[in-house]
């Protein structure tokens, strides 16, 4: 097979395993981001103008192909808006890397940074599950089934912790580390490679108990594993998000029955749903940023645009356990507390 363009193609691998990871010090989830961005960007050139990939090359980087592309991300995958946005700003990114690299002319990629992202008016409304809803979806894994112990405890930690999916993909067993008076505690290593240290209900902690002795059950030799993984031919390989959203639409089905209103299901939900609980239950809104892992304050000032409705519940700090997610959800039990408040902002 011989390549039309083989520089362009020793570009692309020069700018996902040298320039972003050593350069640039990207995260290698951040890489893979970028990598997924331009492979999927490749099969649209390669569907969109009959090509095979050995065609393919810098001409096929240019406005009219890159527009066609975000409408065909929208159209025909149904992607959401900051998928869109962010799959624009990884293509810019490598045609500035070609610029750089004397592969693109300046003018080229001057029509490609004139393209603008698209306006999410999604941003107007908080979507997120109410107490009531979070509980329903958790009740609805079957726990007398391997997968369904699996599947209850992922949601419950994914809300418990408001981590990212791929936060939680990543984590091994020894990231969750239970204190002698049962309560608990995440180690995460999150975005740009920032540490943090979340507190994680007993409640929580119980389920952890039980996954384990199904998918840990030698705890002390599996401590660095995958917490949660598959068995593919005989090999263990980390879980992946595909996999998540798997039994998480199995699990919308289900709730649906009971509620036909709720929103899909989709990892960041639950993070959103357990980041508003927090704020409606008056933690500060710098507490909300540190439990989250963001980087400033201006990304969860999003949650601080509440209506009447959230900030009269905020007053009542869902003191009581029946409105809390779990029965004994120490942020809500402590939400004046100073041990905690020093947990979440580091200090301990």
């Amino acid at each position: 097979m011989k390549i039309k363009d083989p520089e362009f193609f020793r570009l692309i691998k020069e700018f996902l395993t040298c320039y972003l990871p050593r350069i640039r010090q990207k995260s290698a989830n951040t890489v893979d981001s970028y990598r997924y961005a331009l492979n999927i960007y490749l099969t649209y050139i390669q569907e969109s103008k009959s090509k095979k990939l050995k065609d393919v090359g810098t001409t096929d980087f240019c406005q009219n192909d890159i527009l066609g592309f975000l409408e065909w991300l929208k159209s025909a995958r149904k992607n959401e808006v900051t998928t869109i946005n962010q799959r624009l700003s990884h293509i810019r990114s490598f045609c500035t890397y070609l610029v750089k690299n004397r592969k693109m002319e300046q003018t080229d990629l001057n029509e490609i940074t004139e393209i603008s992202r698209l306006h999410d008016t999604r941003k107007t409304e908080m979507i997120y599950l109410s107490i009531e809803d979070m509980k329903l979806v958790i009740e609805q894994p079957d726990t007398s089934k391997k997968t369904g112990i699996r599947d209850k405890f992922f949601i419950a930690l994914l809300y418990d912790s408001g981590c990212r999916d791929q936060e939680i993909l990543d984590l091994k067993v020894k990231d969750l580390i239970i204190k002698e008076l049962g309560e608990a505690e995440l180690h995460v290593l999150g975005k740009g490679r920032k540490y943090r240290v979340t507190p994680i209900t007993k409640d929580v902690a119980s389920l952890f108990r039980e996954y384990c002795k199904t998918f840990h059950s030698d705890f002390s030799s599996s401590q660095n594993e995958y917490l949660f993984y598959i068995i593919r031919k005989g090999i263990s390989a980390q879980m992946s998000a595909d996999n998540v959203q798997r039994f998480l639409r199995v699990y919308e089905k289900s709730a649906k029955e009971t509620n036909p209103g709720i929103y899909h299901l989709h990892p960041h939900l639950f993070r959103h749903s357990r980041a508003m609980h927090l704020y409606m239950a008056g933690v500060p809104l710098p507490l909300v940023a540190e439990w989250l892992g963001h980087s400033n304050l201006e990304t969860t000032q999003i949650y601080a645009q509440a209506t009447m409705e959230m900030k009269r519940k905020a007053a009542e700090k869902l003191a009581d356990n029946e409105k809390s997610v779990f029965k004994d959800d120490v942020t809500f039990k402590y939400a004046d507390d100073d041990e905690i408040i020093k947990k979440l902002s580091g200090l301990k």
